[in-house]
Formats: structure tokens, sequence, C-alpha cells
């Protein structure tokens, strides 16, 4: 109401009072078109004028140069335009604005610092590009079919992503779009774009009966991992209440050949599915059987979180964390109690037992002990009081006795881990630039010697 009225004193003074002259209007977008919370007041502003006076804004506004703000001119202007009420008056001009916000789906920056800030500011500008396009250009004969061309064939993926969600969404109507999005999950040969197709069509027609089984032959047959993955996870939340979708989840959690889509299944079962009474102990099932480590540590990980107030969930986590044949499960459940139980008085010992020795009853290889024991270094690093010496002691002796088990340079460490977290939480101690100096000098470990001589260098820089 306010942006409204601020937006009609202008108008006034231009109309009626005659105080201010289109170059006085024109002024004012020129002081604010920058300003992104002025923005709706200068858009009605153009929906009130005259249209031969908003064309003149218009005029303007191209012909700044936006790049610096990442072309808010531009979008701005399209946003004005969707306010004219006869577009017939301004149609040179709005036809030129339209082919300039196009020419932004191929931008580049060659200024970017680094690949992650050409990723941000390029890929979001060509989004909002092809966003401002349907939206503004909706009812041009020439809007849809432009959108279809640049999903299937632009060069760039977060631009065919972007057209795709703005045909779903603005086109639903159209009985030729679910057929069309159809194709595109089908044989897109981008994952991402596959993706996108997927899940407007999973949101947008949930309510066409050839939707949910069409979900579940994807989900089932197609060939690539993630598209399945989006199936399965969209079958889950769009189709809870259908009777037949947990059956359906449990037979994907336990037969798809790739662990991705077994894992996606397993969370959405256990967030989805928490008040069923058999998914507990299927879980449990799950946490334990399944033949690869990430379902099983998913499996442990949604218990735990899901079922913490279950009084049968901290003692088979304990279970899990000291005897449990799989060094994942182990590890999960390390974690998990840290996390989650840290004022229960068994868990201290039990995270000192694991980060010393986890001794695998079965004398598993090495490098099983190894990766529970990293976990548990870090969960007493970071869970318990730093200022407790008995914890700094213990870290100590792990970082100077721990064996040394690396048969490669990438493996993990628990006495890196151990130096690590010294270094971190125990700064200031005297002992811990004697023990970091006393690594770098002379440790065995190659890998750990040049490790410490680099955290060394940085100590001694403070």
């Amino acid at each position: 109401m306010i942006l409204s009225l601020c937006a009609w004193e202008f108008l006034r003074q231009f109309e009626k009072q005659k105080t201010i002259e289109l170059d006085g209007l024109i002024q004012i977008f020129r002081e604010h078109w920058r300003d992104e919370s002025w923005h709706e007041v200068l858009r009605l502003m153009a929906g009130m004028l005259d249209a031969k006076f908003t064309g003149e804004i218009l005029e303007y506004l191209i012909d700044e140069n936006g790049e610096a703000e990442n072309f808010s001119n531009l979008f701005l202007a399209a946003e004005c335009v969707s306010e004219v009420k006869n577009r017939n008056d301004i149609a040179a001009i709005a036809s030129k604005l339209r082919e300039r916000v196009k020419e932004l789906t191929k931008y580049e920056n060659s200024s970017a610092s680094t690949p992650q800030e050409y990723d941000n500011l390029v890929y979001e500008i060509r989004r909002q590009a092809v966003a401002a396009v349907a939206a503004t250009w909706k009812d041009d004969h020439e809007t849809s079919p432009w959108l279809k061309q640049i999903a299937k064939s632009d060069n760039n993926w977060t631009v065919r992503q972007a057209a795709i969600q703005e045909l779903a969404r603005g086109w639903k109507d159209d009985p030729e779009t679910s057929p069309w999005l159809k194709q595109i999950a089908k044989f897109d040969n981008n994952w991402t774009v596959r993706q996108a197709a997927i899940q407007e069509l999973a949101r947008g027609w949930k309510d066409d009966p050839k939707t949910s089984p069409w979900l579940k032959q994807i989900a089932k047959s197609d060939n690539d991992w993630i598209v399945r993955q989006a199936a399965v996870q969209e079958l889950a939340r769009g189709w809870k209440d259908n009777p037949e979708t947990l059956s359906w989840l449990k037979q994907i959690a336990q037969s798809d050949d790739d662990r991705n889509v077994r894992k996606i299944a397993v969370q959405e079962l256990a967030r989805g599915w928490k008040d069923d009474p058999e998914t507990l102990s299927w879980l449990k099932q799950i946490a334990q059987s399944d033949d690869d480590e990430d379902v099983r540590q998913a499996a442990v990980q949604e218990l735990a979180r899901g079922w913490k107030d279950e009084p049968e969930t901290s003692p088979w986590l304990k279970q899990r964390a000291q005897f449990d044949d799989d060094k994942y499960v182990r590890c999960a459940a390390v974690q998990e109690l840290a996390h989650g139980w840290k004022d229960d008085p068994d868990i201290l010992p039990i995270l000192k037992q694991r980060a010393q020795f986890d001794d695998d009853k079965y004398v598993r290889c090495a490098d099983d002990d190894k990766y529970v024991r990293c976990a548990a270094v870090q969960e007493l690093a970071h869970g318990w009081c730093k200022e407790d010496s008995e914890i700094f002691e213990l870290l100590c002796d792990i970082a100077i006795n721990d064996p040394v088990y690396r048969d490669y340079d990438w493996q993990i460490s628990p006495r890196q881990t151990a130096l690590a977290d010294i270094i971190e939480l125990y700064p200031d101690r005297p002992q811990t630039l004697e023990l970091v100096r006393d690594l770098a000098q002379n440790d065995r470990d190659q890998n750990l010697r040049e490790f410490a001589q680099k955290k060394l260098a940085e100590l001694e820089r403070k």
C-alpha cells in the first residue's frame, strides 16, 4: 500500500501538477534502478503511466550498462513491461528488450576470479534471463517453442534446466507439456536436466493417474542411478499416502543395483514412515545386512536420529559401536552415540576404547581398526571439554603411539587425526609445540612427518 501511494505521488506530480517532467521521471529511474528495494515502486509507476512514456523509460533502461549490477536494469525493464496494460503501444521496444534478455542466456564473464564465482554469477544471470522471458512474454506464441528449443539444445545445463522448470510451471495446462517432459526425462543426455524433468512431472502432474506408474518404471529401469534416485524420492514424498508406496520402497531399498538408490530409499522410508511399527526393525536389518557401507551407515544414522527417544536405541548403538563385524557400522554408531547421547556416562569410555584399540574380535585387516579409531578420535576431541587434561593426554598418546598402518598416502591415520585435533584445540599448551616439533623431526611415518612440519611452520609464525 505504501509503495503504491509512493508511485501514485510521482505520477500525480508528473500528470496533474506538472512539477515533474519526463526527464524527471527518468531521473527517478536513473537514481534508483540499482536498488532492488525500489523496484516495486518503479514497476508500479511504469504500469500507471501512459504507454508512450513507459516506452521512453524502457529505452533508458535498455541503454544502461548494467553488467556490474548483474543486469538489474534489463530485469527491471522486463517487470515494467508486465505492468503495461496495452503492449501494442510499446511493441517495438518490448521486442527489443526481449531479444536483449534472451541474449543473457548466453552470458559469459571473464572477470570472475574463481570457477565458483563464475558459476554463481553467470549461471544465476542465465537462469534469471530464462525466467524473465517466460514470465513477461508468456502469452507470446514464440515463447513456448523458444523454451523447448533451448531446453533441448542449449550447451549449458543450467539454462536447459531453467527452461524445463518454466515450461512445466507456466504451460501446465498445455496437453503437450507432460509428454514433452517425459521425453526429456528419458532421453536427455544430461542427468541434471532429466532430474529436473522428473521433479516437475511428479509435482505438477501428481493427480494424473499415469504419473505414479511412470515414475515407478523410471525408478526401476532407468540406466542412470541419479535419475532413478530422483524418481524414488519423488514417489516417496508425493505418494506417501498410497498404501503400496511403503512396500515398493522396501523392495527398492533391498534390490536396486546401485547403493545410492538404495540409500535414498532407506532415508525416505525412515523419515516418511517413522510411525510404522515395522520400520525400526527393518532399519536394524538393513544396518547389518546390506552389501554396501554407505547404505548401512545411512540406516544407522536414520535409526539413531529418528528413534533417539526409544529405550532400545542407545543399547543397540553401543553394541554396534563395539562388536559389529563391519567397520562402517561401528564408525556410524560411534559418531551417532557421541552426538546424540553425550550425557550418557557410558559413552566416553566407549569412545576412549574405540580410539585406542577398536579390538576387532576377528582380527581383520588393520584398516578396519583405523577407520573407526579416526572417527572416535574426532568425536572425543570435539565433543568433550577441551580443558579436560585426560582427553588431551589421550590424544597425545594416540598421536605418538598408535600403530602405523598406512599402505597408501591417501589412507586415513588416527595419529594424524589426533595431531590435527591437538593443534586445533590446544594451540597454546607448551606440550603442543613440543609434540609437533618432535614429530616433524623424528617421526617414522613420512606423511605424518610432513604434516607436522607444515603445522610447525604455521605455529611458529603466530
